[in-house]
């Protein structure tokens, strides 16, 4: 698994991708923005293996990359955040960021119902939370390594309440996809960033611990809400201990 998961980003590395699939990065070079398919194939397989709704889950992440890896090559920043995107369609602009945020909460939607279904509240948390983590996640994905360096910082503080197997799988897969993306040598994109961020609500799934994954929602409700009105990054750089831990994660100005 992990080795298939270093193959895949190997080939990432050494394709000739076109201009549509290349940006100009922070530090002025043109590197490959859809990286995070490597990531999210390496999660996949994690699922398929570990968790015990293999199968939903699996494509589920299939199903956050697809939406992402289209905004990706697709999407504009002209219009950022949700206030943006609904701007935009009041205007009558359906946006590639629109998309991916009707997207993502009708796949979980989908996912959620078929596990609980329609009349179970732990349903419509299922939903909540892994829109709101595989947002949380993306909203992260602004300097090399950050989102994924602190999908894997979460993990390690769930990793008491949640099966090994599906934890430990995922930090590995995180560990070797998070080396090229660390050396600002790749962009992750939305393709692995809202990916990650479901991988890791699928986590607090798997514990079947209902307190767990309310307080999982909490924390990540609170993340977007507080982007909403503030730079998450800015809130990083300011505080001394997340700021040390922010810059062992990748390269940084």
């Amino acid at each position: 698994m992990c080795c298939i998961t270093a193959f895949f980003s190997y080939l990432i590395l050494k394709v000739n991708w076109s201009k549509r699939f290349l940006r100009t990065n922070a530090f002025g070079a043109m590197i490959p923005i859809t990286f995070g398919v490597a990531p999210a194939f390496g999660l996949c397989m994690v699922m398929v293996v570990a968790h015990p709704v293999a199968l939903y889950a699996a494509v589920l992440i299939l199903g956050f990359s697809f939406v992402g890896y289209f905004d990706d090559v697709y999407g504009t920043s002209a219009y950022r955040g949700i206030r943006g995107h609904l701007s935009a369609l009041r205007n009558g602009v359906v946006t590639s960021g629109l998309v991916k945020l009707v997207a993502s909460p009708l796949m979980a939607g989908i996912f959620s119902m078929s596990l609980y279904g329609f009349q179970n509240w732990l349903a419509y948390l299922t939903v909540i939370m892994i829109a709101a983590s595989s947002n949380a996640f993306n909203l992260l994905d602004l300097r090399p390594g950050r989102s994924q360096g602190f999908a894997v910082i979460t993990l390690l503080i769930l990793l008491p309440f949640v099966p090994p197997s599906i934890a430990l799988g995922s930090i590995l897969v995180l560990f070797i996809t998070i080396i090229p993306d660390a050396r600002a040598k790749v962009m992750m994109g939305d393709s692995g960033a809202i990916a990650i961020g479901a991988a890791v609500a699928l986590v607090v799934v798997a514990s079947s611990n209902i307190w767990l994954a309310v307080l999982y929602t909490l924390v990540t409700v609170t993340l977007n809400l507080v982007a909403e009105k503030y730079s998450l990054g800015k809130l990083i750089s300011q505080n001394i201990v997340l700021n040390k831990i922010d810059r062992l994660l990748g390269r940084r100005f």
